[in-house]
């Protein structure tokens, strides 16, 4: 029977033409995945991450219809946007409404990089400058040291049509190498085909958001089969 281990709720970016199919690549038998999509205006610069939350009750509310049994609010920079605690501010705005186990991307990706007792990481994103400091303040904040902060160079591509190998070349070329773990940061970038191959590369973890929210989604539903093809994170086998 279709989705009868879990029906999981994810609620992104309007934009966002990743998420969809990332989720369903890594999905475990007998899970679906239930999306709703929240309003992304890039020209609003960084206030479209509070355009995004304006009707996150309604959408939460629609994914109840669906009988879901948890949400990840699935949006990186929209779950750490206002500092530390906007993460769990959200996930509070949907908890409300949906009455159901919720978490964020970002709060998924803090757990993951503490789970892998990373304290000093790498990250790559597709952000400008200015978010990229927001998101540098934002894990800074739960105690993780930032070594580097790059910002992907998608020769004109938009990073959702980024080539794998241009991925890997610049994950490759981060900077110091004094770093315990590397964060590919965004919902909407590509990244789960090449977390395996750079792992091997780099001999150190490296989560994506995706990745990171799919394992917080697998412990909080109590799925305890390994996840095999997405790296080392989804190759655990315990559940709390």
């Amino acid at each position: 029977m279709i989705g009868f281990k879990a029906r999981i709720g994810l609620l992104i970016p309007s934009t966002n033409v990743i998420a969809e199919a990332e989720f369903y690549a890594m999905a475990p038998p007998g899970v679906t995945f239930h999306f709703g999509r929240l309003e992304h205006r890039p020209e609003l610069g960084l206030k479209k991450y509070e355009n995004m939350v304006k009707d996150l009750a309604k959408e939460v509310e629609k994914l109840g219809h669906g009988k879901v049994v948890a949400i990840a609010f699935t949006c990186t920079t929209g779950s750490l946007y206002g500092g530390k605690g906007y993460n769990e501010w959200v996930e509070e705005r949907i908890r409300e409404v949906a009455q159901i186990s919720v978490t964020s991307t970002s709060s998924a990706v803090i757990e993951a990089l503490q789970n892998l007792n990373a304290r000093k990481i790498s990250v790559l994103t597709p952000y400008s400058s200015e978010v990229n400091e927001l998101e540098k303040k934002f894990l800074e904040s739960h105690g993780f040291r930032v070594r580097s902060i790059s910002t992907l160079d998608t020769h004109g591509l938009r990073h959702s049509d980024i080539d794998e190998d241009l991925l890997l070349d610049q994950v490759k070329d981060l900077g110091p190498d004094d770093f315990d773990a590397v964060f590919l940061s965004c919902t909407g970038l590509p990244t789960i085909t090449v977390l395996g191959r750079l792992e091997i590369a780099l001999g150190k973890p490296v989560i994506s958001s995706n990745q990171a929210t799919m394992w917080k989604l697998k412990k909080m539903v109590g799925l305890t089969e390994p996840i095999e093809g997405f790296g080392s994170l989804l190759r655990e086998t315990s559940a709390s």
